[in-house]
């Protein structure tokens, strides 16, 4: 092994070793080993927490919010990217209104999506002046709703200035010169669409997109403002296992943060998987 790959995996390795150090406890303390309330159980406890219906309910949930929100996001990044990518100044404006959500934090987009969105919010209140509703009241339900559609609206919204900040990248360092070749070619505009921005898009977006499913899916500020309590999300029956008054339930919390982590180590590997199979196919 020559210097410079001892100096990168020496580096790697501090990079991963908070992660290591937090899995390590993680894994003890899951097992009854350390911790507050810690009186072993080994596998047991395990088995207990894996066999309740509220911890695979809770699951599917976020999983359903993570991937309905991260799609809409990625569509709507993809769209934006496609159409606003010249130089001219609607394009510069549409490119610098989808990035403007990006610094608001996921609790202050939470605290938005509730006034905008609640049966008595603005929306609900705008509705009925325009004779839409009868009354606010009459708003359906987008908050605290067992379908989550609050919290995927404003997720969405949050993630897409993400992805489109990424999906800009992608187009304007990789997809102009392929995409004047095809035109070159002959093709037309949804034949170059279709054969070459798609596809860049695609791929290119493809890591965030992980990235942005995996972070939602365990995302703590927004679900705890919008997310009903039955089904109870992922994150909030975690934090409700840690907080709970009985120490020995404590180290529920941290068998559920365990599966919350082998959620995001298989999105990552299916990525991986997928990333792979492309590569074959590079010249």
């Amino acid at each position: 092994m020559t210097g410079a790959s001892r100096r990168g995996l020496l580096a790697a390795l501090a990079v991963a070793l908070p992660v290591l150090v937090g899995v390590g406890y993680s894994v003890l303390a899951s097992l009854g080993l350390t911790g507050p309330g810690a009186a072993g159980g080994g596998a047991a406890r395990l088995a207990a927490v894996l066999g309740e219906p509220v911890v695979w309910s809770g699951l599917a949930w976020s999983l359903w919010v993570a991937a309905a929100s991260t799609a809409l996001a990625a569509a709507g990044a993809v769209v934006v990217a496609a159409m606003f990518r010249r130089g001219a100044r609607t394009d510069r404006m549409a490119r610098l209104f989808a990035v403007l959500p990006l610094p608001i934090p996921h609790l202050a987009a939470a605290v938005a999506g509730l006034l905008l969105l609640g049966q008595s919010g603005l929306l609900a209140r705008l509705l009925a002046s325009l004779g839409l509703l009868e009354s606010p009241g009459g708003m359906p339900a987008l908050v605290y709703d067992r379908a989550g559609l609050g919290l995927i609206l404003t997720l969405a919204w949050k993630e897409f200035a993400f992805l489109a900040l990424v999906a800009f990248s992608v187009v304007a360092t990789r997809g102009e010169r392929l995409e004047e070749v095809a035109r070159t070619l002959g093709a037309r505009p949804a034949a170059v669409f279709r054969r070459v921005t798609w596809p860049l898009l695609w791929r290119g977006l493809l890591p965030a997109v992980v990235a942005v499913f995996v972070f939602v899916a365990s995302t703590y500020e927004a679900t705890a403002v919008l997310a009903p309590s039955d089904p109870l999300a992922l994150p909030l029956l975690t934090l409700e296992r840690y907080t709970d008054a009985d120490l020995t339930r404590r180290g529920d919390a941290f068998v559920l943060a365990l599966l919350g982590m082998a959620v995001s180590l298989l999105a990552v590997a299916a990525h991986e998987w997928a990333r792979s199979r492309w590569d074959r196919f590079e010249p």
